[in-house]
């Protein structure tokens, strides 16, 4: 599969939604760019450990740890684009 996209005087390109979708990437993710050995630009999606959002949402920085884990679980799953 090859798909063609353009860069933008900013240097920025649009992630074609296939390649999105086979990355399982969505708004707001983060990707890594590297290379391979001959060169290639490989991206691969840049995972974030739940536990790390806990304590960011809705001013919830008082509230039980494990209650806060529930709603950062919540609130990912709701995620534009997540499929859920």
């Amino acid at each position: 599969m090859k798909k063609v996209t353009s860069v933008t005087r900013k240097g920025q390109v649009t992630i074609p939604l296939v390649v999105r979708e086979r990355l399982g990437i969505a708004y707001g993710d983060k990707v890594e760019f590297s290379f391979n050995e001959e060169g290639e630009v490989l991206i691969k999606p840049v995972k974030t450990d739940i536990d790390r959002l806990y304590g960011i949402l809705c001013g919830k920085s008082s509230a039980d740890p494990e209650e806060q884990r529930k709603h950062a679980r919540e609130w990912v799953a709701g995620r534009p684009g997540r499929g859920k």
